[in-house]
């Protein structure tokens, strides 16, 4: 079986445009959220989010920290790993149920695994 440029493009682009983007704020109803910034402290604008699920499927890219906010009832917790297969764990977000959020900082990251509401 062959796979063209552009079959592997949209294939990896995916599970990005599957995952639905954070709306809310942290913290309130809807709120849940991780958010993946490229620096190692959770500053500026993130290179993207997701909205979690109890699920903890591996997330895979690139990345240095990610903040993770819960909807002020569940919280939302995140694993972070330097591979991208999800196996070797460097840290873990910590668990956040409201307010601003935590952040993570694992430069050069690979994939997560994240978790709300479990």
């Amino acid at each position: 079986m062959q796979f063209t440029i552009a079959t592997i493009v949209l294939a990896a682009m995916l599970p990005a445009a599957l995952a639905a983007n954070c709306q809310n704020s942290g913290g309130v109803a809807n709120g849940e959220c991780v958010k993946f910034y490229s620096n190692d402290q959770c500053k500026g604008g993130a290179i993207g989010s997701y909205k979690p699920t109890c699920e903890g499927n591996c997330f895979q890219g690139s990345f240095s920290s990610v903040e993770v906010s819960g909807d002020g009832t569940y919280g939302t917790d995140c694993t972070i790993y330097s591979d991208s297969n999800c196996n070797n764990e460097q840290t873990e977000t910590g668990n956040s149920v409201a307010g601003a959020g935590k952040c993570g900082s694992s430069p050069n990251a690979g994939s997560m695994k994240c978790y709300y509401r479990c």
